[in-house]
């Protein structure tokens, strides 16, 4: 590259930063910025860190994360899964070799406790939309065959709601009962290990704790089922 070539490349540059600096720069008096601009132009390098560090500022805060709701079922959750990682972390040197086999699994059984919570939330949420149980049914239509449909439809509806209500209790005793069985098979694996009880004992019951999963997605099977 000349020199020529490179001057030219210094200019253009020059003018652009003199540019965003005199459109976004500090309020001034007119000649005040056309020197600064001016000089910006020159001295571009200079004033090329103070132009990305203000867009950075103008950027202004980002916005927090989406933060993990927090209530009884994720504390339970929380609860089990420290006590399930302690559990699994004094396998080692022991009976290690079943982490690596159903490491997979245990992943999943994870995942579903956290699915099955957030199912339930979401009953939650769009039962206490339609909370109105006991109250009266709508008069929709004047007394007649139409008044007597619209009465049919609205007994339906709650029908339905008591329906939701009830997968939705199911649900919730089914996760608070997998947490239970969970939290004692950790406390079998502990025993296990401190009572000298051979490496098949705890496999056997990793083992257990990785075959939760599979009841966890046969209890949405069932809800499945009970909604059809």
């Amino acid at each position: 590259m000349g020199f020529g070539t490179a001057l030219t490349f210094y200019a253009v540059i020059g003018l652009a930063v003199a540019a965003a600096d005199y459109l976004g720069g500090p309020d001034a008096a007119g000649s005040q910025r056309w020197f600064r601009g001016a000089t910006a132009a020159m001295f571009w390098p200079l004033f090329l860190p103070v132009l990305l560090s203000r867009s950075e500022g103008d950027a202004g805060p980002r916005p927090p994360a989406a933060a993990e709701p927090i209530d009884g079922m994720a504390a339970a959750i929380a609860q089990v899964e420290i006590e399930l990682d302690a559990a699994l972390s004094s396998l080692d040197g022991w009976a290690e070799s079943v982490l690596a086999r159903e490491k997979d699994r245990l992943g999943e059984l994870r995942g579903a406790l956290a699915s099955q919570a957030a199912r339930i939330r979401e009953m939650d949420a769009l039962v206490a939309g339609f909370d109105d149980e006991g109250e009266p049914a709508l008069a929709l239509a004047p007394a007649g065959p139409s008044n007597d449909r619209c009465q049919q439809s609205e007994q339906a509806r709650r029908q339905n709601l008591a329906r939701l209500r009830g997968v939705r209790r199911r649900a919730y005793d089914d996760l608070m009962g997998t947490l239970a069985w969970v939290r004692e098979l950790v406390s079998m694996i502990h025993l296990a290990k401190f009572t000298g009880a051979p490496a098949s004992r705890a496999e056997e019951l990793v083992a257990q704790i990785a075959a939760a999963v599979e009841g966890v997605s046969e209890l949405r099977k069932e809800a499945s089922r009970d909604v059809g």
